[in-house]
């Protein structure tokens, strides 16, 4: 009979080659390829005519080559991110915070 340990040692050891082998032949790699309007489209789930007034107005970071737009991905996540809604727990933190600091006007 095997020794229990002898067989976890040799299945722990095929795990670490073949997770070895997947990451030496399909490494991770940072997306950094532009995308176009019709795949910011699809990214944001916002219609094409909506990037376009978007664009149109400067309101998305967005590059131009002639009269195509690309758009990063790191810039677009920003983006959408950027302006985030105060919860009642936020309002009244810096409420508190300001009362604090000038105590004389209340």
């Amino acid at each position: 009979m095997e020794n229990p340990f002898e067989l976890i040692l040799e299945r722990l050891d095929r795990i670490e080659k073949a997770i070895a082998a997947l990451n030496a032949t399909n490494p991770i790699q940072i997306n950094n390829t532009p995308m176009d309007i019709k795949d910011l489209s699809e990214y944001i789930k916002l219609s094409v005519s909506g990037i376009y007034k978007l664009t149109s107005t400067s309101e998305i970071p967005h590059y131009k080559r002639g009269k195509r737009l690309y758009f990063k991905k790191v810039d677009i996540d920003e983006w959408i991110f950027s302006n985030r809604i105060k919860t009642g727990v936020d309002i009244e933190k810096e409420a508190m915070e300001y009362i604090r600091k000038n105590p004389r006007r209340f």
